[in-house]
């Protein structure tokens, strides 16, 4: 009777361990499998919200909204669907909308891609572009194509600006145009 008890004790272990090595290698990725799990997404996430806030005072210094988000491990990369960032300050509150957005080194540095608009209604002005970058640090956005700003008494076109929303200074670069309506005397 004991030799069974001991037979059936090592048939358990046994079991046990061809069990984990199972396990073990169904863990790891099929042969060719290797890039496509590490290209795998490792967040998906409809309908977000998030804040950041300022690391001298803890002011809010934007808010980011999204349709939806993914995230990846193989990088420090975060796309967005239909991103909206409002941030204010005492030059007012500036909107910025897109078709998509990245999010790279560690949120500091937001890209909106694909019709870009910015509105900012207590000066009454949108900017439209196909792409512009925002640094969450320094409050700069640039855009390093065309650009048209609208304003209540005109508009002007660019190929790039430079926008410091904490001073309210744009920078327009490379063949600014502009175009004003004479108030009627």
């Amino acid at each position: 009777m004991k030799r069974q008890g001991l037979l059936s004790a090592t048939g358990i272990l046994l079991l046990g361990l061809v069990m984990l090595m199972t396990l073990h290698e169904w863990d790891s990725a099929l042969p060719g499998q290797d890039n496509a799990v590490a290209m795998a997404p490792a967040i998906i996430a409809d309908q977000v919200s998030a804040r950041a806030f300022s690391e001298k005072d803890g002011s809010l210094q934007y808010h980011l909204t999204a349709d939806s988000l993914v995230q990846f491990d193989h990088n420090p990369l975060t796309k967005m669907q239909a991103p909206v960032l409002i941030m204010a300050n005492d030059k007012g509150s500036w909107t910025i909308t897109s078709e998509q957005g990245i999010v790279q080194e560690d949120g500091d540095l937001i890209s909106f891609l694909g019709k870009v608009n910015v509105n900012n209604p207590i000066q009454k002005m949108t900017v439209n572009t196909e792409e512009l970058h925002f640094n969450s640090d320094t409050n700069i956005a640039t855009t390093p194509g065309d650009v048209e700003m609208r304003f209540d008494s005109g508009q002007t076109r660019a190929g790039a600006l430079e926008a410091d929303l904490n001073k309210g200074v744009l920078e327009l670069k490379q063949g600014v145009k502009s175009e004003f309506e004479a108030p009627a005397s």
